[in-house]
């Protein structure tokens, strides 16, 4: 059942305005890239990188697809059905597992110490994450252009039209539909609500025992300072008479007191700012992951096992549309989240308006 002519117009108009947005944003945020040499430098920041360009991706394809949503045709036949099905499996599945390396990521930055959190998630390491992210996307797509013929309903096998509509024959097969529906976003999902969840759970333990030792490191420090001003005077003459010449530039310089009644380094930075901001990006992400994701989700599940009489051509394809706004919004939370890029974007707007 095809929607009323209102609802297909606006239907275009939404998906074009999307497109744009999409291509445009994640192409900004691949210049920035690009551009900032320091968001490059950090390793776990790749994953970011590889997300926008797994976003450009799915922008691509929609446009790919763009005839069928405005005039209902497919021009490209069966083998350009065969390479939007293969790009489709890549880009959708490198989102999904890309995320899922982020929740991770995060997960290790809280439950680790900081040093051996840099030495597990090593530049090397991060690289060969996102190959093999992008080789399970390859392999998706190559197994059902494979497939292809093998997995047709008979029925269909010499009668399929592909003028009207690129439809994938292998997705007519149940198992390989629950299979590839598996392993492109339920997998994912559940793996990223899961990390997401230790992820607060371990970050609550870890702020609870920051707090725990700044309170107990406050009474002792306290127990330990003099009581007079006596004490007080002599205990500073004799530090600065035994001072080398030149320690107090040094230890200025170093940030650290200088050595007396105390040789404790004095904190520059918020010493949580690290996993605040590690909880901002990833509560950002997997809010807009599952308000994407979770209505095309379910929707399959009761149509495949409860109600198989409630699939709607009709709501299916605006579920499928709402998987493609996630590769819109994603750009904006990164400027949200990261500063670097946030001040790339107003480096180059003043350029703009200059000129």
């Amino acid at each position: 059942m095809d929607l009323p002519p209102t609802l297909r117009i606006l239907n275009v108009i939404a998906i074009s305005i999307v497109i744009i947005v999409i291509l445009i944003s994640n192409m900004a945020t691949m210049v920035a890239f690009f551009k900032v040499r320091s968001l490059r430098e950090k390793a776990v920041n790749l994953l970011i990188l590889n997300l926008s360009c797994a976003d450009f991706g799915m922008g691509l394809i929609r446009v790919y697809a763009y005839p069928t949503t405005a005039i209902r045709y497919w021009p490209y036949g069966k083998f350009g059905c065969q390479s939007f099905s293969f790009l489709s499996d890549l880009f959708a599945s490198a989102g999904m597992i890309t995320t899922v390396a982020i929740s991770v990521d995060r997960f290790l930055l809280v439950s680790c110490a900081y040093p051996k959190y840099l030495k597990i998630q090593s530049r090397k390491r991060i690289m060969c994450i996102i190959g093999g992210i992008w080789l399970i996307g390859i392999l998706l797509g190559t197994s059902e252009v494979l497939l292809w013929d093998k997995l047709t309903p008979a029925e269909l096998r010499d009668h399929f039209d592909f003028s009207k509509n690129c439809r994938s024959p292998p997705k007519y097969n149940i198992a390989f539909t629950l299979l590839l529906f598996t392993v492109v976003i339920f997998g994912p999902l559940l793996a990223i609500e899961i990390f997401s969840i230790a992820f607060v759970v371990q970050l609550m333990r870890k702020l609870r025992k920051r707090v725990i030792v700044h309170a107990s490191n406050s009474t002792s420090l306290s127990s330990q300072r003099p009581n007079t001003s006596v004490d007080v005077l002599e205990t500073s003459v004799s530090t600065t008479v035994s001072r080398p010449q030149g320690h107090s530039n040094n230890s200025a310089a170093s940030g650290m007191e200088p050595s007396g009644s105390y040789s404790m380094p004095i904190s520059r930075n918020d010493p949580n700012k690290r996993y605040k901001k590690a909880a901002v990006v990833l509560g950002a992400l997997v809010m807009v992951v599952n308000i994407c994701t979770l209505p095309y989700v379910l929707y399959t599940i009761i149509i495949s096992f409860f109600c198989p009489r409630c699939n709607n051509s009709n709501i299916r394809t605006m579920l499928g549309n709402l998987l493609y706004l996630n590769s819109a919004i994603n750009p904006f939370l990164y400027a949200a989240t990261m500063s670097k890029i946030r001040q790339f974007y107003k480096r180059v707007l003043c350029k703009c308006n200059w000129h």
